[in-house]
């Protein structure tokens, strides 16, 4: 009957040192190198036993372990010769420094496949518009100052670049009053007297051609000679001019 031999797989050999340690409960910054390295050795000779292939790196902290062990068991001399013998390294404290490293990335690491494991319940959408959001039917009636600002400030927005750049100030090119001489022959030379707002820019705007076109339409609205409607949320505003006016 052929026997089977089950071993724990390790990431290299600082993988399974730390696994001997914490099987053995030994203390980290006080490692028994005896013991550790009895443990260590007699766990690559049951992996030649079952005739499965080491690694070199293995190998090579096995004479590491070796070479340590070999260190602190040297007769140690009662009494320093000399002052700096007093403050002489501890021949584990580099392997002691390396497992500790070795100890926080491997952490860490199972640190982020636990987040990679959660974030898989969670379900990502590209972004749209949300059903509440959608564009709603309005009573065909003229927008109120709020609703016409609102809307004014979401245009701004968009025409507001996406990275600064550096401008000069101008002097404005055109005043309001000329701007409202502009908005009431373009809507008089309009189909039904009336025009999107967006209409009465030029083909790219400024801010300043913006802002001066919406404070002419204000104008014309306190004047009573023109009103603004929106056939639904988030549609553009219609500029009409009243049939008194027209």
């Amino acid at each position: 009957m052929a026997l089977t031999v089950k071993l724990p797989e390790f990431e290299g050999p600082l993988d399974l040192l730390l696994h001997l340690i914490k099987d053995s409960e030994m203390n980290i910054y006080d490692i028994p190198i005896v013991a550790i390295t009895s443990q260590y050795l007699d766990y690559l000779h049951s992996l030649q036993q079952v005739q499965l292939e080491v690694a070199g790196d293995y190998f090579v902290m096995a004479a590491t372990l070796m070479r340590i062990k070999s260190q602190w068991l040297l007769p140690q001399p009662e009494e320093p010769l000399l002052d700096e013998d007093v403050n002489s390294e501890d021949p584990r404290d580099e392997l002691v420094a390396q497992l500790l490293t070795y100890q926080a990335y491997k952490e860490a690491a199972a640190d982020l496949q636990n987040r990679e494991q959660e974030r898989k319940d969670y379900f990502s959408k590209a972004p749209s518009l949300l059903a509440s959001a959608e564009p709603i039917p309005m009573p065909d009636q003229p927008l109120a100052l709020t609703e016409l600002t609102a809307a004014f400030t979401a245009l701004l927005r968009r025409q507001q670049p996406q990275t600064p750049v550096t401008r000069n100030v101008q002097r404005e090119t055109i005043t309001v009053a000329e701007k409202v001489t502009q908005i009431t022959q373009a809507l008089r030379h309009s189909a039904q007297g009336q025009l999107d707002f967006t209409r009465l820019l030029s083909t790219e705007p400024s801010i300043e051609e913006t802002v001066t076109t919406f404070m002419a339409v204000l104008e014309l609205m306190k004047n009573k000679q023109i009103a603004c409607f929106q056939a639904q949320t988030l549609a553009p505003i219609t500029v009409a001019l009243k049939e008194e006016v027209a």
